[in-house]
C-alpha cells in the first residue's frame, strides 16, 4: 500500500484574485483537522497574488505557477501532481470552507474504504460574502451510493466541497484538460461510474455567486460542454446500461432547450433557431420539452 506524508492535500487555483485569495487560504488554515498541506496553483497572475500567498509563514502552504491557457483542468491536474496527500480536496479561490469541513469528510472516508468521493452541502453567498436564500442542496438534490445514473440529470456536487481518494483520481486519470468550465462534472461522472459516493448533509463551505465567475460569464459554453459530456457517454454504449441511454438523451434535450433560452436572452435569433432544430432532432426523447420551445419561439417571433 502506498504511504502518504499527510492525510489531505487541499488545492486552490487562482488568477488575479489577490483581493479574495486570503479569505480562501484562511478558511483552509482554520480547519479543525490539521493534517493537511495547501497547494496554491497560480495561473501567472498579473496582480500581487504571489506576494499575498507568500506573506503566509505556514509551511504547509506550497505555491506554484503554471499556465493553463484557459483550461482550468490543466492546473487542477498540476496541483494533484505536486501534492502528496492520501485525500485530495478542492477549493476555488472565491469560495470558502467552514472550519469542520475536512474533519467531517475525512471521518466519512475513513469509515468506508469503498467510497471514491465525498461532498457536502454549501451555503450560497454573493460577491460581498452575504448569504443568499437557501443552500446548494435546496436547488440540487444530493445523491449517494451508486449514483451514476442519477447524476446525468444535473451536477449535484459543488467542487469546493469535494474530497477524493488519490488512488481514485489516478485510476480515472484526473480532470479532462479539454474542458474550460465543466471539467468537474465530467470527473464526478467518471468516478461515480466506478465507485459509490457519499455526502455530509450540513453546509461545510460557502459557494460564491458573482458576475466574475467563469460560469456566469460563459453560460452558453457551459451548456455546450455539458452536451459534449453527454455525447461522451452515448459513444460508450457498451459500458452504459440501456436504461440510461434514454435518460442521457433527455438530458441532451434539456441542455438544447437551455441554449435556446440563453440565445433568446442574448438576442441571438439564428443560434436560438439552430438549437431548436437540434432539440427537435432528438425526438421522441425531447417530447417533454419541445412544447416549451415552440411557445418560446412563437413569443419571440411575434415581438419582432
Amino acid at each position: 500500500m502506498m504511504k502518504f506524508s499527510m492525510k489531505v492535500s487541499a488545492i486552490i487555483l487562482t488568477y488575479n484574485r489577490a483581493h479574495m485569495i486570503t479569505e480562501a487560504i484562511d478558511s483552509v488554515l482554520n480547519q479543525t483537522f490539521k493534517d493537511f498541506e495547501l497547494i496554491v496553483v497560480d495561473n501567472y497572475s498579473s496582480d500581487n497574488t504571489e506576494s499575498v500567498v507568500k506573506s503566509y509563514s505556514d509551511k504547509r502552504i506550497k505555491y506554484f505557477k503554471n499556465q493553463n491557457n484557459g483550461f482550468i483542468g490543466v492546473n487542477r491536474n498540476y496541483g494533484i501532481e505536486k501534492s502528496c496527500g492520501e485525500y485530495i480536496a478542492f477549493l476555488d479561490d472565491d469560495d470558502l470552507w467552514l472550519p469542520e469541513k475536512l474533519e467531517r469528510q475525512v471521518e466519512l472516508l475513513d469509515s468506508n474504504d469503498e467510497l471514491g468521493l465525498v461532498y457536502a452541502d454549501s451555503y450560497v453567498i454573493d460577491s460581498s460574502g452575504d448569504l443568499r436564500k437557501g443552500t446548494y442542496f435546496v436547488s440540487r438534490k444530493p445523491v449517494r451510493g451508486n449514483a451514476f445514473g442519477e447524476m446525468f440529470q444535473y451536477n449535484p456536487i459543488p467542487l469546493s466541497t469535494a474530497i477524493v481518494r488519490r488512488e481514485v483520481l489516478d485510476r480515472v486519470e484526473g480532470f479532462n484538460p479539454g474542458y474550460k468550465i465543466c471539467q468537474d462534472y465530467d470527473l464526478w461522472l467518471r468516478i461515480a461510474e466506478r465507485y459509490p459516493i457519499d455526502f455530509v448533509e450540513q453546509p461545510l463551505a460557502k459557494f460564491r455567486v458573482h458576475s466574475g465567475s467563469i460560469y456566469q460569464k460563459h453560460t452558453a459554453l457551459a451548456y455546450r460542454e455539458n452536451l459534449q459530456i453527454m455525447d461522451y457517454w452515448l459513444d460508450r454504449k457498451n459500458s452504459v446500461k440501456r436504461r440510461l441511454i434514454a435518460k442521457i438523451k433527455q438530458r441532451k434535450a434539456s441542455l438544447h432547450l437551455s441554449l435556446v433560452c440563453c440565445h433568446f436572452r442574448n438576442h441571438k435569433r439564428r443560434k436560438a433557431l439552430g438549437e431548436s432544430i437540434n432539440l427537435i432532432r432528438l425526438l421522441p426523447d425531447s417530447l417533454g420539452v419541445v412544447p416549451s420551445v415552440m411557445v418560446s419561439l412563437s413569443h419571440y417571433l411575434t415581438r419582432r
